[in-house]
């Protein structure tokens, strides 16, 4: 146990040794002792003070205004903007009318369309019986034309 406080109590001499060589080596700062030129200095300071306050007023004010300025700017690009949303509402109701009305005019087209497709089916359906009747007609007379002719040579 003593060994060890020994060592312990030689490792802070040491210490204190190297402390102690370390400030003999640095130099000192020189103390200064010149009142007057220091109370000058502090009396033209204090002097210079109202000079940066009134420069200081004068950049809140320009300040001031800058952000008057800038929430102006900021309530007309709001009421633009609001503007603007009550247009593209009634262009989406206009969009919506008109394709409502162009759905409407489609489907008219196609029904009209789909009505005469009808009627010519119906009018080449008509042209083909009453074709078909004449040809038939036609055909049962020249059946019947040469029966009666078949039917006179065996006679």
């Amino acid at each position: 146990m003593k060994k060890v406080s020994r060592l312990k109590g030689f490792k802070l001499l040491c210490a204190a040794l190297l402390l102690l060589g370390s400030t003999a080596i640095l130099p000192l700062p020189a103390a200064k002792a010149n009142y007057f030129n220091d109370l000058y200095n502090g009396l033209q300071k204090f002097s210079e003070l109202p000079g940066e306050v009134n420069q200081l007023q004068e950049s809140y004010q320009q300040t001031v205004e800058e952000l008057q300025k800038t929430k102006d700017a900021l309530g007309n690009a709001q009421d633009q903007m609001q503007n603007v949303q009550a247009q593209n509402a009634a262009l989406q109701e206009q969009n919506r009318q008109l394709t409502q009305v162009v759905d409407e005019l489609r489907d008219d087209r196609e029904s009209r369309e789909n009505y005469y497709n009808k009627i010519k089916v119906t009018i080449y359906t008509g042209i083909g019986l009453v074709v078909g009747y004449f040809v038939f007609i036609r055909l049962i007379r020249l059946g019947m034309r040469h029966r009666s002719r078949k039917e006179e040579r065996l006679r």
